[in-house]
């Protein structure tokens, strides 16, 4: 493959894992913050993992490296990502309220 080329692949692979940094450092300093983290989008994330695994599925298939670099840095991001906003959001639901007899008893 041409040199120029893959000095196009590197610099562009390099821009997909610089796109997703900003957020997942976010999510990182703010892991203990649940309330802060809201904004961020799970879906996003799915998407982001989904993206990571076709496109290294497609640098397999095609052997061109470049393509499937992001993949390697972008893919555990976001699997780490959805761990830590998953248990954010688990801490922010309400607790359940007890439904053992006690408060209907009081109130009778």
């Amino acid at each position: 493959m041409n040199g120029y080329i893959e000095i196009v692949g590197f610099v562009a692979s390099l821009m997909s894992f610089v796109l997703w940094w900003p957020q997942a450092a976010l999510v990182w300093r703010c892991r203990r913050r649940c309330e802060e983290l809201r904004g961020v989008s799970m879906s996003s994330q799915l998407l982001l993992l989904m993206n990571a695994c076709l496109w290294g599925a497609y640098a397999v298939g095609t052997g061109s490296l470049w393509v499937g670099a992001p993949g390697l840095v972008n893919g555990p991001l976001a699997i780490v990502t959805i761990v830590l906003l998953r248990h954010a959001r688990a801490q922010l639901r309400p607790l359940p309220l007890p439904t053992d007899g006690v408060a209907a008893r009081q109130d009778g």
